[in-house]
């Protein structure tokens, strides 16, 4: 079974010679000076910001009404904006340079269209993402001015972080409906000079089922020429439209300054239109084409297309391998084995392990950190650029912990840094600079500035097999000629020790000694041997991996030691005394860096500093890092508290939560859901309870519960919690009760290792994870018996696999299972449980066939022994005869039928011999019907 990826689209372009003469005689406003730039390319990691849900640092220019949700308690409420803007990106430029990063990805930036066609124009709120243009040389006034915007660029360049700006060349909003020229809803239509229709296509939406999959030139001129769900597509052919779009894209970068752009469904525009625009603009780009097809993306990479694109073809490999733990064999290895694609580009490629369009890693991997931190690890460390989505440092899958399933991924996975409750007040604040997964982050953005093979060094594989990866970055020739790092990764739970050769390309000597950069105690020496003369034998702990490479020596690498014994106590109502106990350094500590509450407020030489104009009644946490000549910083100290005096201690509960409901979800679920509660000073969290047994504390206001059994009735309530530590009283029960359940046993006889099922149920859309659900070894030898609870469904659809990438699915068809039990042996299902391995015949005979006539089976499984009385039939009252063989599956046997003699065997009707019958085994209980048509001697 092929698992399929919904798709944005699918792209094939021609290629197009490239002129200056091409750009219409585009050009800038005459005599308007450009801002600096830094710069962006492969040296360079990215921190992806969307920015409505990033931070509000200026609630003065947050939507209002019904434009505005601050709530993220349901899908419905990722819908509207939240109020982040690029006030607060500032704000917290100084949380993003903590964990090293030398660039931020920034959602678009003109103004937005703010509802939809929905309800003749007054729909649901589309503006928080940007990515439908109202006025594109407009600033989106919900973040911002343009002279904030240039702030931010300027503030960010201080720190000497990049901006990437989304951009959207390929459409506007959706403002004609369908294959209408012209706009029907007065009032609905873009800002001047967009509104003009013959500047669009008007050929409807793209019909994905004609060309998913379809890489061929028909297919890209069909997505070319078709709407985005409904968005208005530009005709780049138009010169006119395309002057316009490709000058208020040019303008924002020469306003600002900022450093690169990330061109939006670049798969539904030719390359060569992307590579004007890049050339215009003047700064490098990557796209955006959602494909796992490596050479399909690789057609808008090079000198013809973009400076680099989104690695959709390594993204879902890393999740297949890195999440589901499928073979390194069939997932990452053919996949960088198709980097010659990319035109000696492999390094432009923008790699990531979850964005704004796909679920959250964490929640891929049921929140495992440890699996998260490994594919963090490798996309820092293999070719290309990495990516991260904001949020990831903080440990954090999909709000609600909730799946998306079905095509783009838009709603739970977009939740803000800042999380509030539906009037606005913080719940939760997720800048937290402690976290490991940050910290981990800043260490690799570190190995990244101080080893530049890591940056644009040639990756060469060392090592493929089904749980472990290795290979190698080095620098060929030029500066740092000879720089190289090698790197191991495991995707299984278990330790595992390997002895792998150097590729032959390596400057390595034997003799070398390489450091383990994760962990310098750890060091590997270079022996002689393998295939190269040369080899290392190194350990990987189970979803870890090792980085090693030669320990710099030539200049100051090492971080001073991390500040100890943080303590902060009161110094009156409005001040904190911070203290510290000193760090050390390979060379000499410089100053310490003190943080309140994850931004920093000074630098000072000393182990104290004194922090004032506090406010009442607001609890403040302090951090320091130690910094050195070199200007390498030490991890986050331990953090260390303090509580503004000014209020009466809270001894207010909340109130109880109101409403209280429960609802089925299929059949082994509920959603549980409630009124918010409101406290004196701020509801922090609810318990939910079922049958008076506390399941879970959340932050939200509802809460699913999964795995219950069937035709059974559960209560639930619910208490409210405050920050300090006031219950409210339990609400009133809300009840469900789940419908009398139905099973699907399956026994299955396969030569996998470890069979998985991939099902989905009837009636529902969505297949189960892949690989699927471990069946367990059953009691009857060589089979696996899985039993799945379908509620009230009347069966599954259902594929089986090794769990790494070999399939039995009936031949692409899938197997159907109603509910009762059921045997599949060799593409055979039949049904009850398995039965042995066996054939039993049932044979009809001439009717000049007596009672005292004696029938026999011959073939070579008994040396063609026609009256052999071991394989003699029996005879049935109703006059047909039986035996049954064991035989094992996969047997193939010869075989006629006789009455004790060569003479008497079975003939043709005409009296002629017969061809021998065969039959090969399926397995299990088989029964083969026969006829004799007439006795030779009769």
């Amino acid at each position: 079974m092929k698992f399929k990826m919904m798709r944005k689209g699918i792209s094939l372009i021609a290629a197009f010679t490239l002129t200056a003469s091409l750009f219409w005689g585009i050009a800038g406003p005459a005599g308007k000076a450009e801002a600096a730039r830094l710069g962006f390319d492969e040296n360079d990691t990215i921190y992806q910001i969307m920015v409505d849900r990033f931070h509000d640092g200026d609630k003065s220019n947050n939507a209002t009404g019904a434009m505005i949700r601050y709530a993220e308690n349901s899908e419905e409420d990722f819908r509207y904006m939240k109020g982040g803007d690029w006030q607060g990106v500032i704000d917290k430029l100084p949380y993003i340079k903590g964990m090293g990063y030398t660039a931020i990805w920034i959602s678009p930036v003109a103004e937005p269209q703010v509802t939809s066609r929905d309800n003749n124009g007054t729909g649901r709120n589309t503006a928080y993402h940007g990515f439908n243009v109202k006025d594109p040389n407009k600033a989106n006034p919900y973040f911002g001015t343009k002279e904030k915007l240039k702030e931010l660029v300027d503030s960010a360049h201080d720190l000497g972080i990049k901006v990437v700006i989304d951009v959207v060349p390929n459409h506007i909003g959706d403002y004609m409906y369908g294959t209408n020229n012209y706009y029907d809803i007065p009032g609905l239509e873009p800002a001047a000079p967009f509104n003009n229709p013959s500047w669009y296509h008007h050929n409807g939406d793209i019909d994905w089922s004609l060309v998913d999959g379809n890489y061929t030139q028909w297919a890209q001129d069909y997505i070319e020429n078709h709407d985005l769900a409904g968005l208005d597509d530009i005709d780049h052919d138009n010169a006119a439209a395309k002057n316009a779009i490709f000058k208020s894209i040019k303008d924002w970068f020469d306003y600002t300054g900022a450093d690169g752009m990330r061109v939006d469904a670049a798969k539904l525009i030719k390359p060569s239109v992307i590579r004007e625009l890049e050339q215009y603009v003047g700064v490098n780009s990557f796209g955006e084409n959602f494909d796992g097809n490596a050479e399909f993306v690789s057609r808008w990479v090079g000198s013809n297309g973009e400076w680099g694109m989104l690695d959709f073809p390594l993204f879902f490999q890393i999740l297949n391998s890195f999440a589901y733990g499928q073979s390194f064999d069939t997932t990452l290895k053919p996949t960088l084995a198709q980097d010659h694609l990319y035109k000696g580009n492999e390094n432009h490629m923008v790699t990531f392990i979850d964005n704004h369009d796909r679920n959250r890693f964490l929640t891929e991997v049921g929140g495992n950190v440890q699996k998260l931190q490994n594919a963090l690890t490798f996309i820092f460390t293999v070719r290309g650029v990495p990516v991260v989505f904001q949020g990831t440092e903080q440990n954090k899958g999909n709000g609600n912990g909730a799946i998306i399933t079905g095509g783009i991924a838009d709603t739970w996975n977009r939740w803000s840094m800042v999380k509030r409750d539906g009037n606005g007040n913080v719940i939760t604040d997720y800048f937290n600079p402690n976290t490991d997964t940050y910290q981990l982050v800043a260490k690799l953005n570190k190995l990244r500035q101080d080893y530049p093979a890591l940056r644009t060094g040639k990756q060469r594989e060392m090592w493929s097999a089904a749980n472990l990866y290795a290979f190698s970055r080095k620098i060929d020739s030029g500066a740092h000629a000879g720089d190289e790092v090698i790197a191991a990764f495991n995707n299984s739970g278990n330790s595992m020790t390997q002895t792998i050769p150097l590729r032959a390309e390596s400057a390595l000597t034997v003799g070398t000694t390489l450091t383990n950069l994760m962990n310098p105690s750890e060091t590997i020496t270079v022996q002689a041997g393998g295939v190269s003369g040369k080899q290392i034998t190194i350990t990987v702990n189970g979803n870890s991996n090792k980085i090693y490479a030669v320990k710099k020596t030539a200049g100051d690498t090492e971080a001073p030691t991390v500040p100890g014994n943080v303590k902060a106590v009161l110094n009156g109502t409005t001040g904190a005394d911070v203290t510290w106990t000193a760090s050390t350094d390979n060379v000499g500590v410089t100053g310490y860096e003190v943080y309140r509450n994850g931004a920093k407020i000074a630098t000072v030489t000393g182990t104290s500093y004194s922090d004032t104009g506090l406010q009442p009644n607001t609890t403040y946490t302090y951090t320091v890092k130690a910094k050195d000549a070199a200007g390498n910083a030490s991890p986050f100290s331990n953090a260390a508290n303090i509580t503004t005096p000014g209020g009466i201690p809270d001894t207010e509960a909340p109130t109880v939560p109101g409403n209280v409901t429960a609802v089925l979800v299929g059949s082994t679920g509920a959603q549980i859901s409630w009124n918010p509660s409101t406290d004196n000073v701020g509801v922090t969290g609810y318990e939910v309870y079922r049958d008076d047994v506390l399941l879970t504390t959340v932050t939200t206001t509802s809460y699913q519960d999964t795995n219950l059994q069937p035709n059974t009735t559960y209560a639930y309530t619910v208490k409210a919690k405050d920050a300090a530590g006031n219950v409210s009283g339990s609400s009133d029960p809300a009840t469900v009760t789940t419908p009398q359940g139905s099973t699907v046993t399956i026994y299955y006889k396969t030569s996998f290792t470890t069979p998985y099922i991939h099902f989905k149920i009837d009636g529902q859309n969505d297949w189960t994870t892949l690989p699927g659900v471990a069946m367990t070894p059953a009691a009857q030898s060589g089979y696996y018996t899985v039993s799945l609870p379908v509620g009230t469904a009347t069966g599954i659809t259902a594929a089986f696999n090794n769990g790494s990438g070999t399939w039995d699915n009936n031949n692409g068809n899938n197997y159907r299972f109603s509910t009762g039990t059921w045997t599949l042996v060799n593409g055979s299902v039949n049904q009850g449980e398995p039965q042995s391995d066996s054939l039993t015949f049932t044979v009809n005979v001439p009717s000049d066939t007596t009672e005292s006539d004696t029938v026999y089976i011959a073939g070579d499984f008994n040396g063609w022994n026609p009256a052999d009385p071991a394989y003699q039939l029996t005879r049935q009252a109703d006059g047909t005869y039986t035996i049954k063989l064991d035989l094992a599956a996969g047997t193939t046997i010869s075989y006629k039928f006789t009455r004790g003699s060569w003479a008497s065997v079975e003939a043709n009707s005409n009296g002629s011999d017969i061809g021998n019958r065969t039959k090969t085994t399926a397995g299990g209980g088989e029964s083969v019907t026969a006829t004799v048509q007439r006795w030779k001697d009769r």
